[in-house]
């Protein structure tokens, strides 16, 4: 026992001593010398401890506090509170100084690169200042050429922080870093587990990466990565597996990806502004190979184009719950293709409006579809596109497209010499926003022989509502307009029911302020410019350029295009008339615009007339002759921007011209005369109160009534309207007058003489219209000597109130006869009579 103790005491004794001949015999300095130029040697970094110690027993380690890596002139990249490592005695005999098991506690890692490029984690050997002191006292002499060199067989970060800021490429962030095991880093497959935390969401990545020491090298370095972002369910995860042939010049790269992601926007939680689309359900696998070069000099743009253009797709399976279009979604889309020789296919479901369809393409081969990808088109690709009609929206309720029964198809070759694609399809019905089509029927051809000539042929669009058909051809060059030309002829329209497609809805039954003057499309604002400073070189004009162009926006737009277009339409019913055999040639050129000669029929009459714009030289001059033409009453009044108060063909005579660079300019330098007449048609009561007084206005009741005839004849000059004729009849009401109407101020100054008509015997008495066309105002007006007159009773064979205005309004021009006067019976009439007034 005596002998078991003495042992056990030598065996402490032996045990500290060696600990405390450690202490005394290694130079701590010197030895954290020794690291600090075997790191500088190899990464360049230079280290600052405040404190550290070297132990041999039980085991050899190496404890540091308060640790800095720095390059020279950089923000430092680690600082940690706590490192210790075993060491590798043996090593050290050949000048090697290698960690077991590094582990660093209370790190901040700051990754930073200003706008010079340089970054503080770039690691660039150092060759200088490779002597230190042996690590031995007594002994400080230094050795000749004593390369040491660092190694790290383990890595271990427990509670670290990292944080980046990229000035070059205007990104920052940071995330917190849980844990980080790197194992086997000497190893020809280390093995890496990293769990962290950014904002409360945490992330993971797992995986087995190629030797370290042939990260840069010539031969094969393979890696196979997961990752995984949340927890539980709604954990998104990513797989990446592949091998690089010979990484130093990024050759015979094979790479995988798998995953499946509940939203793209999940992303955000660890980048929150970039600024992702969102799509749901995105996931599936995608294989790449290729040889993209050298990357490390790269950034951004070039490394993305780089990298795009020296990889191949190999295997793509990719699939998305839903994708934001300009105009609707796209759900359920599938992109498939099994391999580069494998057909090339895209599935999903569509909803547009309240219309749910079914689309399916294909791209000829993966191959091709990257070939012309690639090269612009140059190599034709094949190309199928079919479109049906779905039962169900995607969200399960009824689509308004659910009987259509509609199929359309587009097959044929695509590419910009070589280019064929045959379009058909057929519908029961065809839902578009605002009209329905039936019985349609659709087919057309597409021809592209080169980049700069395009032929529309064979166009044929049939149903019950509109019967088009037509070819068309279109002309590129460069630097020159766009030229289309062909003919496009309509069997049947029925604008009544598809007015919904092109009218803008209906203004309230309300006077608006809107010049009263023709459609003339107005130049768009002129965004404010940036107050920022102009890059160096910019495709943009000057500020000074922009300020002494003084084109409008849409006068460019005329410029920018060629049309010769012959347009005919055998049939056309619009505001319930019919119009037959429409014809007119609508030529542009150089801003030059003509609609010459607009011919056809309407009730019965010719029409005949002509417009002309001319914007190939500033200020526009603008034209238009009406001999007659017959237009709907609501498509004036949408134009003119005023309340729709009247319904039925409007038959126009005359001629305007005018000469400005926007409305304004135009509507003040109009010039010319006009006469409008409208016979059988409708008129709100609105107007006629208008016209008679509020008192009139109880007796004409309100909303819509017949109007027998209307008839407007003016002269306008100097931005007011003058009208020596109106006249207009409704019923047991008539109305005439003259006078002027401000088309910029819209003042009214009207003389009206209103009567109501009790059979065949009248009352009226003259009015006064003044105001404006949004606050008109009636009056009584007085004679010369300021009395006012009021006329009942009269002649019952006075002339037509009809026939006067109308003659005037078109100008010596046939026209339809307003239809007979009903006799009328009235008790207010058998009243004035047994008092005497009416005989």
């Amino acid at each position: 026992m005596k002998k078991l103790t003495g042992g056990l005491i030598a065996v402490i004794v032996a045990f500290v001593g060696v600990s405390v001949a450690t202490h005394v015999l290694i130079d701590q300095d010197a030895l954290r010398e020794r690291v600090a130029v075997a790191l500088r040697h190899q990464t360049g970094l230079t280290m600052q401890v405040r404190h550290s110690s070297v132990q041999f027993l039980p085991w050899p380690a190496f404890e540091a506090s308060d640790v800095v890596l720095t390059r020279d002139g950089q923000v430092p990249l680690l600082k940690a509170h706590t490192v210790h490592a075993g060491i590798a005695v043996f090593a050290l005999l050949h000048r090697e100084v290698r960690f077991q098991d590094f582990v660093l506690e209370g790190a901040t890692v700051n990754l930073v690169r200003g706008l010079d490029g340089q970054a503080n984690w770039s690691l660039t050997p150092d060759r200088e200042n490779e002597d230190a002191s042996l690590p031995v006292h007594g002994q400080s002499g230094q050795r000749i050429q004593a390369h040491w060199d660092l190694s790290l067989d383990g890595l271990h970060v427990a509670q670290a922080a990292v944080i980046w800021n990229d000035r070059l490429t205007h990104t920052s962030g940071s995330f917190g870093l849980d844990k980080l095991d790197l194992a086997g880093l000497r190893s020809s497959s280390p093995w890496i587990s990293l769990q962290g935390h950014h904002a409360g969401m945490p992330f993971a990545l797992k995986g087995h990466v190629g030797n370290l020491s042939q990260i840069r090298g010539t031969q094969p370095w393979a890696f196979s990565i997961g990752t995984t972002l949340g927890e539980g369910d709604k954990r998104d995860w990513l797989n990446l597996d592949g091998r690089i042939g010979n990484p130093s010049r990024m050759e015979n790269v094979v790479l995988t990806a798998q995953g499946e992601w509940l939203n793209l926007q999940d992303a955000h939680r660890l980048f929150p502004h970039a600024n992702l689309p969102n799509v749901p359900a995105l996931g599936g696998d995608v294989a790449v190979q290729g040889s993209p070069g050298p990357l490390t000099d790269l950034d951004g743009d070039a490394l993305l184009h780089q990298v795009l253009g020296g990889m191949t797709p190999t295997r793509v399976h990719l699939h998305a719950g839903y994708v934001a279009l300009r105009q609707g979604v796209l759900r359920n889309l599938h992109v498939d293709s099994a391999g580069p020789d494998a057909a090339l296919t895209v599935a999903a479901d569509t909803q547009w409006r309240d219309t749910a369809w079914h689309v399916e393409g294909g791209a000829g081969t993966m191959q091709q579809a990257l070939a012309a990808w690639r090269d612009g088109l140059k190599t034709a690709v094949p190309l199928t596109v079919q479109l049906r009609s779905q039962a169900t929206l995607p969200s399960g309720a009824p689509s308004l497209n659910a009987q259509d029964s509609a199929r359309f198809a587009l097959s044929g070759t695509i590419g910009v010499e070589n280019g064929h694609l045959v379009a058909e399809g057929s519908s029961k019905m065809l839902h578009l926003p605002g009209a329905v089509l039936h019985d349609v029927s659709l087919h057309g051809t597409l021809d592209g022989l080169d980049r700069e000539n395009l032929s529309f042929d064979g166009l044929a669009f049939g149903s019950q509502e509109l019967s088009v058909d037509g070819a068309l051809t279109l002309v590129l060059g460069h630097d020159v307009p766009p030229v289309v030309s062909g003919n496009l002829h309509a069997t049947k329209m029925d604008l009544d029911v598809l007015k919904r497609l092109w009218l803008q809805p209906a203004q309230p039954a309300a006077p608006a302020v809107t010049p009263a003057v023709p459609a003339v499309p107005a130049p768009k604002p002129v965004a404010p410019l940036n107050d920022g400073p102009a890059p160096a070189v910019s495709d943009q004009p000057s500020v000074e350029t922009a300020a002494m162009d003084q084109t409008p926006s849409w006068v460019k737009r005329l410029r920018a295009q060629d049309v010769n277009l012959h347009l005919t339409a055998d049939h056309v019913v619009f505001a319930g008339r019919d119009y037959t055999d429409l014809a007119t040639r609508l030529t542009l050129s150089g801003g030059h615009l003509r609609l010459d000669p607009i011919s056809g029929q309407a009730q019965g009459l010719p029409l005949s007339g002509m417009a002309e714009l001319d914007a190939g030289a500033l200020p526009v001059t603008a034209s238009v002759t009406f001999q007659p033409l017959m237009l709907p009453a609501g498509l004036l009044e949408t134009q003119l921007g005023i309340p729709l108060l009247l319904q039925g063909p409007v038959q126009v005579v005359g001629q305007l011209s005018a000469k400005g660079n926007n409305a304004q300019e135009l509507r003040q330098s109009l010039d010319g005369h006009l006469g409008i007449s409208m016979v059988d048609g409708q008129v709100q009561s609105e107007l006629l109160g208008q016209m008679a007084g509020s008192a009139a206005s109880l007796v004409l009741g309100k909303g819509g009534r017949s109007l027998r005839c209307l008839g407007v004849h003016m002269s306008i000059a100097n931005d007011v309207a003058h009208i020596d004729t109106l006249g207009l009849q409704s019923g047991r009401f008539s109305t005439s007058g003259s006078g002027t109407v401000g088309l910029g101020t819209q003042a009214l100054d009207l003389r009206l003489l209103p009567v109501v008509d009790f059979e065949g015997a009248g009352a009226s008495t003259p009015v006064v219209l003044t105001g404006t066309l949004a606050a008109p105002h009636v009056a009584q007006d007085r004679d010369a000597g300021g009395n006012f007159h009021v006329t009942i009773g009269g002649d019952s064979n006075t002339a037509d109130p009809c026939t006067a205005p109308l003659a005037a309004a078109r100008e010596g021009q046939a026209g339809p006869a307003p239809s007979a006067v009903k006799a009328h019976h009235s008790k207010a009439g058998d009243i004035l009579r047994a008092l005497g007034v009416l005989h």
